[in-house]
């Protein structure tokens, strides 16, 4: 796994992405995986993705994710700042 930061200087918001190089998520899937319940586990709740991406979108952020067969790619976007903080 790899977390990469700061790749491009972005003036509004910052970009994290965490590269996974396992087997991928089947297309078929990736349109699920944000969604509770939902799980390759034998004994995943299927909670973690939709936690994840509940703190992110409270905090005015984005979560994406990029999947192909050897590697998977979450990008996380946050703004520097809300209109809140001002």
């Amino acid at each position: 796994m790899k977390f990469t930061i700061g790749q491009k200087k972005h003036d509004l918001v910052a970009k994290i992405d965490v590269v996974d190089n396992g087997k991928g998520i089947p297309e078929s899937k990736l349109k699920e995986i944000f969604y509770p319940m939902v799980t390759s586990k034998p004994d995943g709740m299927g909670l973690g993705l939709t936690i994840a991406q509940s703190i992110i979108t409270q905090n005015h952020g984005l979560i994406e994710c990029a999947s192909s067969k050897n590697q998977t790619t979450f990008s996380i976007i946050l703004p520097w700042s809300t209109e809140d903080d001002i």
